[in-house]
């Protein structure tokens, strides 16, 4: 269940060189069906446009407590709805000294110390501010209240700077925001390599070697990983899905092109799980015609060589919890463990393509898992987002 989905929030946004970070923590909360109202520092207007922050959450942006034609009523501050959870990102150790505090000098303060909802605060200041001692007593203060501080990381500051201030990674503050709501993040900290849909080994300019693939169930799995608190990375063929909101997505065409990219990712990065849930060609054309192939013939031999062995020669040599997938017709759970075994994988996910409402193009999908120790268990047909859950469900609870 995504838990963001349908709250009410208040981003106020306060006068830190990091404001424009805001937009893209606003863009997510919006693509996760959170309904946002954005609230404004006089000091943020200096960083950031309110049209902008009004476009982004399609909300009235508040500015002030005073403005120029204010209704009747004695409410300092008018909100478009009942909040849930207030977000204040990025927070200045200005505006953290007066939540400590109690002060209500300006819309922002005011209204933190009015509205009695779960507050979350993502700092972002010059190293010395954070650390000076008033601020460390602020947010002491502030987390004794039971207020989530998303801290500063460290790194090259806008003043060319090092040390302890950067606005936190948007993935870390969006955890964060997720635990506000009790949402279980099982995979929190986790880094997940995807792969998903087809690949497509061309013939001539026009033509090609393909599957059925949609990369439904990769897709799921992206959003699944990413919901239980993980960083995904998705390698993904030729689909036609939105892209998943607060995942890295790479698009490739050919299976080499998808070996490629992966050897990348695991030169340069350390995965916990890698899902290969694309449905790789298994044979490509040994030669390509750089011109079309005119028709003229009745019969027209196709050779073909196989392709390269993702799982088996590339992934496999990962540390990382190794998942194959195994789509089949007959003999499935023979040839599911077979293959397990052959691509030295640590679970296998298996399918049927024969089987109504569970193969490819499927919005549903009725799966079995099998993992190299000998467990097993059957995810009777549901929705694939539901099912990828499950799945994650089962490998994080089997790996314990």
């Amino acid at each position: 269940m995504n838990s963001l989905k349908n709250k009410n929030i208040l981003l106020c946004i306060t006068g830190s060189i990091a404001a424009y970070k805001a937009c893209e923590l606003l863009r997510l909360l919006r693509k996760e069906g959170s309904n946002v109202q954005v609230m404004m520092s006089e000091s943020a207007e200096k960083f950031i446009g309110v049209a902008t922050l009004a476009a982004l959450s399609n909300n009235e942006v508040l500015t002030t407590l005073f403005p120029n034609n204010p209704k009747g009523g004695m409410d300092h501050v008018k909100l478009s709805f009942e909040l849930d959870a207030i977000i204040v990102a990025p927070a200045t150790a200005n505006i953290l000294c007066k939540a400590a505090n109690g002060v209500a000098d300006e819309i922002v303060s005011t209204t933190l110390s009015i509205c009695d909802v779960p507050i979350l605060f993502a700092p972002a200041m010059n190293f010395r501010m954070w650390n000076n001692e008033g601020t460390i007593n602020a947010v002491k203060i502030l987390e004794k209240r039971k207020n989530i501080i998303v801290p500063p990381e460290e790194g090259q500051l806008a003043s060319l700077h090092e040390g302890k201030g950067r606005f936190a990674d948007i993935n870390n503050i969006m955890n964060n925001i997720r635990k506000l709501f009790n949402e279980n993040l099982i995979l929190e900290n986790k880094k997940i390599l995807i792969t998903a849909g087809p690949t497509r080994e061309p013939i001539d300019p026009v033509r090609f070697i393909t599957n059925h693939s949609s990369g439904k169930m990769g897709y799921a799995l992206a959003k699944a990983s990413k919901e239980y608190g993980s960083k995904v990375t998705l390698i993904s063929g030729p689909v036609s899905i939105p892209i998943v909101p607060g995942v890295k997505i790479i698009d490739i065409t050919t299976a080499e092109e998808m070996n490629n990219k992966i050897e990348d990712e695991l030169t340069n990065n350390t995965f916990d799980y890698i899902f290969m849930a694309a449905a790789v060609a298994d044979y490509k054309p040994i030669e390509f015609s750089d011109k079309k192939i005119k028709s003229n013939d009745k019969i027209q031999n196709l050779k073909l060589e196989k392709s390269i062995d993702i799982m088996a020669d590339t992934i496999s040599k990962h540390r990382g919890i190794k998942i194959a997938f195994a789509l089949e017709t007959e003999n499935g759970q023979v040839n599911a463990i077979n293959k397990m075994k052959a691509k030295k994988s640590d679970y296998i996910v298996l399918n049927y393509a024969n089987e109504s409402g569970a193969g490819f193009n499927e919005d549903t999908n009725h799966v079995y898992i099998f993992s190299k120790k000998g467990s097993s268990k059957e995810f009777r047909k549901n929705t694939k987002l539901r099912i990828a859950k499950k799945i994650l469900e089962y490998i994080v609870n089997n790996e314990k």
